[in-house]
């Protein structure tokens, strides 16, 4: 998409340009946000970017494609709203149900070995819960979301190394909780 900022000024042109955009990029940020954050807040924070995105589209300098400006504000507001202290403790939250109530993939599955699953499942979100909020939240960044082990570092503030090492610490602990579990 070709952006003259020259015709910037002109309001009509401006309003076409937008409404372009929106349409060509908001499925694609909208996944973006909501994959990050949920659906309830990844709609609202993809929302949010083409607000900042139509307050700086004079300032976009056509030194880099518009789907990686618009990525590179969502990615922003992402962290941005990821760092909101409050989010943390729905993240974890959703996780812990997001194990216990997960539904088994189509197909034909005997009853006995979905029983099993939503089993393992409870046991899985029981143990989480017993471990810290900083670790449960890892744990979901990374196995349940799948989010990058890079991108676990850009959230949290941490070095790639300290995420890796964090990891490493989180999945024994739950296993101790979990053979604890089993023992017990």
């Amino acid at each position: 998409m070709e952006i003259d900022p020259l015709k910037l000024s002109d309001e009509t042109y401006r309003s076409q340009i937008f409404t372009r955009l929106v349409q060509d990029y908001q499925d694609r940020i909208y996944r973006y946000c909501v994959d990050r954050l949920g659906e309830a807040q990844g709609e609202e924070i993809a929302q949010d970017v083409f607000l900042t995105a139509w307050e700086n589209l004079a300032k976009f300098r056509q030194e880099s494609m518009v789907s990686t400006w618009l990525t590179g504000i969502a990615k922003n507001k992402c962290i941005q709203a990821f760092r909101n202290r409050g989010r943390r403790q729905t993240i974890v939250a959703t996780f812990v149900e997001d194990i216990r109530y997960q539904s088994h993939a189509e197909g034909s599955v005997s009853p006995e070995v979905t029983v099993l699953d939503e089993a393992r499942r409870d046991e899985l979100a029981q143990g989480m819960l017993k471990m810290r909020e900083d670790e449960r939240l890892l744990l979901n960044l990374r196995y349940h979301k799948g989010l990058p082990v890079a991108e676990v570092a850009e959230l949290l503030g941490i070095s790639e190394a300290a995420v890796r090492k964090r990891l490493l610490r989180a999945l024994e602990r739950l296993r101790k909780i979990m053979n604890a579990d089993v023992a017990g």
